[in-house]
């Protein structure tokens, strides 16, 4: 596992800017005890604004930093799940750089030469998180083909969702209690059990999801 996915790295340097403006903001005070002191108010004045707005830009880039620290943590979960596959002859690559905004999250591949991209969400996606993740799948594969002699499949994992296994616009749309799982079975290592086969009676996991991916990803 890597020591720094890019939300971890997003969040040290977001915590690094909000440090900065938190200094800043201790200087922009000091400055305005001292020209009221010297009886400056109109200085004063503009330097409690300017502290003021110094404070407000560090709380939002701790907020924001927040936001990766959550972020990284599901990545981390993700990798944990997919620790579980390399026991059984997969590899698995992870924080992988490509020509867009972030990087790929994490690649695994199969024994049988199939590769799943992975792209990891906390618990919301929308069709264009969809559409990003088949992206990172295609533009890997142009330029990584011996690592996919089978082809590599997107795959977008949700990692509070429960019991989430679909596809959405070609993408493999599973939740982190389901993926090593659905990717071995996607991947042909093991056979999909007999209650999700279609016409045993009950619907297919797709057909039973569809409708309830919005309530488990709201």
């Amino acid at each position: 596992m890597p020591p720094f996915t890019f939300p971890r790295l997003q969040q040290f340097r977001r915590l690094r800017r909000a440090a900065g403006c938190a200094v800043a903001t201790l200087a922009l005070a000091a400055g305005t005890i001292l020209a009221a002191v010297a009886g400056q108010l109109v200085l004063a004045l503009l330097l409690v604004a300017a502290a003021f707005g110094c404070a407000v830009r560090s709380w939002s880039w701790v907020r924001l930093a927040g936001r990766s620290r959550i972020g990284a943590r599901s990545e981390d979960e993700v990798q944990r799940a997919l620790a579980m596959l390399q026991r059984d002859g997969w590899r698995m690559r992870h924080s992988l750089r490509w020509a867009g905004k972030g990087d790929i999250d994490s690649v695994a591949i199969a024994p049988t030469g199939i590769g799943f991209v992975i792209e990891t969400k906390t618990s919301r996606f929308d069709p264009e998180h969809v559409e990003c993740t088949a992206e990172l799948a295609r533009w890997l594969q142009a330029r990584r083909r011996s690592w996919f002699p089978n082809g590599a499949r997107p795959v977008l994992c949700v990692v509070r969702a429960r019991q989430v296994q679909q596809t959405q616009a070609g993408v493999l749309v599973v939740s982190l209690d389901q993926l090593v799982m659905a990717l071995r079975i996607a991947a042909g290592t093991r056979s999909q059990p007999l209650f999700l086969s279609p016409g045993r009676g009950g619907a297919t996991t797709d057909d039973r999801l569809r409708q309830s991916v919005p309530a488990q990803c709201p």
